[in-house]
């Protein structure tokens, strides 16, 4: 009787944990790329293959808000000229990338408005790397590090 009386007790108790654990859903299992994303970005460099044409100290700032809106802004310190874009941007957490829907654009090689760029991400700590596929018969990636400002 005490070994049934032990088991039974056992057993409750086992039934009660359970029952009072949170699911496994509930769970966090980390901030979503996107929200590790949102917030103020500070340009550290720009590169293009092996140049710079931002020169060796551009300044920017990128902003991403958590309902997908962005603005960039980019002041030369070389050859290349300004830049500044908003727009929509949406996240692939699975691919590690972003895609950026240009509304607007100013400076550059051209405008850019209308036109989508997807960019692969990599975010370690409050850096973050952006990079354009490597393009068939371009000058090289495009690599933009990023500095987590706020």
């Amino acid at each position: 009787m005490k070994v049934t009386a032990q088991r039974i007790g056992t057993c409750v108790l086992l039934l009660l944990g359970l029952t009072l654990a949170p699911p496994l859903s509930a769970q966090s299992a980390g901030p979503s790329l996107k929200q590790q994303l949102i917030g103020h970005w500070q340009l550290v460099s720009v590169t293009v293959g092996e140049r710079t044409p931002y020169g060796a100290a551009p300044q920017g700032s990128m902003f991403l808000d958590a309902d997908g809106h962005l603005s960039v802004i980019v002041i030369s310190d070389g050859d290349a000229r300004n830049i500044s874009y908003f727009g929509t941007y949406t996240v692939d957490d699975a691919a590690k990338s972003m895609t950026i829907h240009v509304d607007a654009s100013s400076g550059g090689s051209g405008n850019a408005g209308g036109r989508s760029f997807k960019r692969l991400l990599q975010l370690q700590g409050n850096e973050l790397v952006m990079a354009n596929e490597a393009p068939v018969g371009a000058p090289g990636v495009i690599k933009q590090t990023w500095k987590q400002a706020n």
